[in-house]
């Protein structure tokens, strides 16, 4: 089965039970990490059980190294210590900024020998202010994901506690009902309940996260992710950021090429998740097929219009029988659904619109932007 190169941004984890759904249409999806994982593997890691079965594939650009316990460990004072924030995060910058190696403290020697080699000087400060900038990236992104999970959590808690008052609310009017049969008879109902417990994530965070991401993209291997035709999102608020990108360089709207469906919910574990996956996979390996291989016509037609796009019936019919085979798998009334909205970028791959210079082996033409929720 073939599988267009799928980078997800500007998330650095797939760790929600409302993420899990996106592997059902992409077979291998590229994360980046702010932070390379444990090296002797004993990291708990929420990725692994889509790592290990091949649908996510981590990358984690200039990994930290010898640092990685410090920046790992100033993180952890953030998370425990929220009463000051501003601190913590003065901590950090001024650790990224500082060397610690003794080795490297000024001289009298060494300042003089700087005078007579301003540009070796000149460079070794775009160095630090470069490694400043990528400890501050990092830091944003985990941050993030730090206050995602968290919220996440919060709102499963009410969730519950909701459910709770509910059954107790039952049995002091006297139905004795089973209220736990129906949820499970519903799992989207609860799925639901979980997310109006969410706060709304404020585009402005989102910027700022998006400003992490590719700072960390940009410092990556072009071949590291082969040049991605795909950029995919399940912040309509990030998707966002790249559409106004390219309209800002065009003077143009993206194109869109098409809207799919998603289950809202396919496990409350990755476990359950990757089972249904692979279920899903293999009764509907050619129906994938034919869906990656309208995509990848798109991403490498040269001038590419609307009218086109408009005109591909083979996409319209691979999005009609998608649906279908959702339905068999996934029942709407059960599993409820999510809009999956397609976008072509005619002229700009992805990366481009991030300022990263294209693959030498890129066959991409046009980017396709693809927006979860």
């Amino acid at each position: 089965m073939s599988s267009l190169n799928t980078l997800f941004f500007p998330g650095t984890d797939i760790y929600s039970i409302r993420q899990y759904p996106i592997f059902l249409l992409f077979q291998k999806i590229h994360l980046i990490k702010p932070v390379e994982n444990d090296p002797s593997g004993s990291g708990d890691e929420s990725s692994d059980s889509f790592i290990k079965s091949g649908f996510c594939q981590v990358h984690t650009p200039c990994p930290l190294g010898e640092n990685r316990e410090r920046f790992l460990h100033l993180v952890k004072d953030i998370k425990n210590r929220k009463d000051d924030y501003s601190a913590q995060l003065s901590s950090l910058i001024l650790a990224a900024k500082s060397n610690p190696s003794a080795g490297d403290e000024d001289s009298e020697r060494e300042i003089i020998t700087s005078l007579f080699t301003p540009n070796d000087q000149r460079a070794k400060l775009l160095q630090v202010e470069k490694e400043g900038k990528l400890w501050q990236a990092r830091l944003v992104l985990a941050i993030g994901e730090i206050l995602d999970k968290e919220e996440e959590e919060i709102a499963r808690n009410l969730a519950v506690l909701e459910d709770d008052q509910a059954e107790l609310f039952k049995a002091l009017h006297g139905d004795m009902s089973d209220f736990g049969e129906l949820e499970e008879d519903n799992p989207f109902a609860e799925l639901s309940q979980l997310e109006n417990n969410l706060a709304a994530a404020n585009s402005g965070n989102i910027k700022k996260r998006f400003h992490g991401w590719k700072t960390l993209f940009l410092e990556s291997n072009t071949q590291e992710f082969k040049e991605c035709e795909i950029f995919l999102t399940t912040s309509p608020d990030g998707g966002d950021i790249l559409l106004e990108s390219y309209e800002k360089k065009t003077n143009l709207t993206a194109l869109s090429a098409a809207t799919l469906e998603l289950p809202g919910l396919i496990g409350w574990n990755s476990e359950e998740a990757t089972a249904a996956v692979l279920a899903f996979h293999e009764k509907n390996e050619g129906l994938l097929s034919r869906i990656h291989g309208s995509l990848a016509d798109l991403s490498r037609q040269k001038d590419v219009l609307n009218q086109e796009i408009k005109n591909n019936n083979t996409l319209a019919a691979t999005t009609e029988e998608w649906n279908t085979q959702l339905e068999i798998f996934f029942p709407a009334k059960q599993f409820g659904r999510l809009p999956v909205k397609c976008y072509v970028f005619p002229g700009f791959t992805c990366s481009a619109l991030t300022g990263k210079l294209p693959s030498e082996t890129g066959k991409a033409v046009n980017g396709l932007l693809v927006v979860v929720g």
